[in-house]
């Protein structure tokens, strides 16, 4: 599921969504949710009873990949199924605290069961996903109108002209692209949003 629906576009643009277009919305919201999950490298929305293969550590810290982490169900390290309170505790940002002892050092070798992300996706985090949906929605439209010609300025009908012009797509070092699939996903404001959700390693 996205972090938005369609109805919460709607609101957002004060504009309602045709049927015929119902679809192309939907994909601007898949789009947006994946950029965001792809920059947060979270799935944010909640999973239970996830289930992940680690590297064993060697310390006494062993880091969960996804964020926040609702329960922990079972720890299972080589082949050994560990107890809580007496082998690990689960402590704050996602962190296997080992109890008088080390994490075994080794590949893939320890097993965690957990359920982790948000029950309701955070009201900033569906913000930005309305946002970024928008923008996609509203390029397709326009690329629509333009009939797929990039850089179109203006058009006329009576004796026909047409004028051309570069967008500004945002790129590395201002490069100047043309085109619908110009428009950015996230802007750097909304990555800013996102920052605090996304996935620091230590």
């Amino acid at each position: 599921m996205g972090f938005c629906e369609v109805q919460d576009v709607e609101r957002f643009l004060q504009l309602s969504v045709p049927t015929a277009k119902l679809a192309s919305m939907q994909v601007a919201i898949d789009a947006a949710t994946a950029a965001i999950r792809n920059y947060c490298q979270q799935q944010i929305s909640q999973v239970n009873n996830d289930v992940v293969t680690l590297d064993g550590p060697g310390g006494v810290r062993l880091f969960l990949p996804e964020l926040p982490v609702g329960s922990v169900g079972s720890v299972i390290e080589d082949g050994e199924t560990l107890t809580v309170t007496d082998d690990y505790q689960v402590g704050a940002h996602g962190v296997l605290h080992r109890v008088d002892a080390v994490w075994a050092a080794g590949v893939q070798n320890v097993s965690v069961t957990y359920t982790h992300g948000y029950a309701g996706i955070p009201e900033d985090i569906m913000a930005v996903c309305m946002r970024a949906a928008s923008r996609a929605y509203q390029a397709g439209l326009k690329a629509e109108e333009l009939g797929g010609v990039p850089g179109v300025a203006s058009k006329s009908l009576g004796d026909y002209s047409v004028s051309f012009g570069s967008e500004q797509g945002g790129g590395a070092g201002g490069e100047s692209v043309l085109g619908a699939s110009a428009s950015p996903l996230l802007l750097r404001s909304e990555k800013e949003i996102l920052n605090r959700y996304r996935y620091h390693s230590i």
